[in-house]
């Protein structure tokens, strides 16, 4: 199998004030070339765990557009110490947080939101939550940025509704340079699970509207977008020249978030079925419809297995499945639903080589074969892959 040769974008690496203090970036100050052939080798140790695979070649990676830089949403803890409010992840095995506002690899909207952020939350004396005791009020801090608008929204997760400075912050915080939104979101849970279940915005929508290529997507808090647009518009492109679509043909997307890949291949298909469990999710992609003018696509609210069920009840036939599941991959359930349908092709976007081993695995003992693969550099300065495979049947 062949594969494009990796980019070769620039290999010096700009000063990181977080350095060495925070372990998010684990290959920060590795050569970047050194950084693609780690990741090739990461991909081939897990093709090689399965036998099924022997003859599957892990190609080469291919290079983000950007090395720093890139990423559009930052999702930190907020802690109180003795010097004042850290907005940081934190340290690997334990719950010690790290400062990571300046990280080289944000966005450079996101770094300038989170300097105002954190001047506005201290001027305010915001009351930052306390795991041990579960006191306090303020629990992360995420921002996204939307690269097409030069616009952020800031998102904070809080404990409750009960601080009186509430809205003077939120205020303030609207009045910053560049910023679209503001929206709380609340969360009463303990444990580390960021987001809770209730949006609020204040008072503006809760949407961000960004540009993928020709296509123009609204997400709103809490949504799934690719971290690194560059490298996204690359995976669609190859998803979409995989699933080899003639125009007459009907797909089904699960995992579909807010329908990115699924408009991808609505260009070339005959009707498009997305499939999300999400449901606010599934409100944008469904108002992406409107945005980009297509009459080929619908959406459907469910988990993916029972959603490619439903979908393929409403096609005549299905001719390709296409899936981005998590990092956990796809359930069996789910598999064997797609296997079921009986594509004559799967494309399947994956984060994570080891599940998608797998998962490659699963298919390989029902009489799939991987006709292609193809990998590329999502989140550079970590030890994250990106591929795409495409699976046929014998």
């Amino acid at each position: 199998m062949s594969a494009p040769p990796p980019a070769s974008p620039p290999a010096a690496a700009p000063h990181c004030p977080h350095a060495p203090r925070c372990a998010g970036c684990a290959l920060i100050g590795t050569p970047y070339t050194a950084q693609l052939a780690a990741k090739r080798g990461r991909l081939a140790a897990a093709l090689d765990a399965h036998p099924s695979l022997a003859g599957v070649v892990a190609p080469p990676v291919q290079g983000s557009p950007h090395v720093f830089g890139y990423r559009n949403q930052a999702k930190l803890v907020a802690r109180g110490s003795h010097r004042g409010l850290l907005l940081g992840v934190y340290r690997p095995g334990t719950h010690q947080v790290a400062d990571s506002a300046r990280c080289a690899v944000h966005h450079p909207l996101i770094t300038r939101a989170l300097a105002g952020v954190h001047a506005a939350l201290e001027r305010a004396a915001a009351p930052i939550y306390d795991e041990r005791d579960g006191s306090g009020w303020l629990r992360y801090v995420v921002v996204r940025v939307s690269e097409w608008k030069r616009a952020v929204q800031i998102i904070l997760v809080v404990r409750d509704r009960t601080w009186r400075g509430e809205r003077p912050l939120l205020e303030r915080l609207r009045r910053l340079r560049g910023v679209a939104g503001v929206v709380l979101n609340v969360n009463p849970t303990t444990g580390n699970v960021i987001l809770g279940a209730q949006f609020i915005a204040a008072p503006r929508e809760l949407s961000l509207l960004e540009r993928i290529g020709g296509l123009k997507l609204t997400s709103r808090a809490g949504a799934f977008l690719q971290a690194n647009l560059g490298t996204a518009r690359r995976v669609y492109g190859a998803a979409t020249r995989l699933a080899a679509l003639g125009g007459e043909e009907t797909a089904v997307d699960l995992y579909c978030g807010v329908g990115a890949l699924t408009f991808h291949l609505a260009g070339s298909a005959q009707f498009v079925v997305g499939v999300e469990t999400v449901a606010g999710a599934v409100l944008d992609a469904k108002q992406n419809i409107r945005l980009n003018g297509y009459h080929n696509v619908r959406f459907l609210a469910a988990p993916a297995a029972a959603g490619m069920a439903q979908a393929a009840a409403l096609l005549d036939r299905v001719d390709v499945v296409s899936l981005n599941p998590p990092r956990t991959g796809a359930d069996e359930p789910t598999r064997a639903a797609i296997h079921a349908a009986r594509p004559a092709r799967i494309v399947y976007v994956s984060c994570e080589p080891r599940t998608l081993a797998r998962d490659l695995d699963w298919f390989a003992a029902r009489g799939w074969s991987v006709a292609a693969l193809e990998a590329f550099d999502m989140l550079p300065q970590t030890e994250h892959v990106e591929c795409v495979a495409l699976l046929t049947r014998g």
